[in-house]
């Protein structure tokens, strides 16, 4: 899930070869709704997982509400458009200040299985 548009989100993950395990298919994006609960719905919905098994990782206070407003875990990173702060006050279940530290994050992801 992203809000943006699929074709951009499609370059920004090519530039870092980060694209060939994506099943695009079972994604959302921001042509497809205007607000992140919806997104985080039609996502779940298009790659049948449960809440429960997913894991929304979004920078916005936006993007917390949207997994939350569907009970899917959030890690929410600081990158400098949103405060720690206002990631926290909108119910991040975790905070992180950056994403330097990949194993972390990896780990995080996968220990919520």
């Amino acid at each position: 899930m992203t809000g943006n548009v699929r074709a951009v989100a499609a370059t920004k993950l090519r530039v870092f070869a980060l694209d060939s395990r994506i099943e695009w298919e079972a994604g959302a994006y921001g042509e497809d709704a205007d607000v992140r609960p919806d997104l985080v719905a039609l996502a779940l919905r298009r790659s049948a997982t449960m809440a429960a098994d997913a894991v929304l990782i979004g920078d916005t206070p936006a993007d917390v509400e949207g997994g939350r407003s569907h009970g899917v875990q959030v890690i929410a990173v600081d990158t400098g458009r949103s405060s720690t702060e206002a990631l926290r006050d909108a119910g991040a279940d975790i905070v992180l200040d950056d994403l330097t530290d990949t194993e972390r994050l990896v780990k995080l992801v996968t220990s919520h299985r």
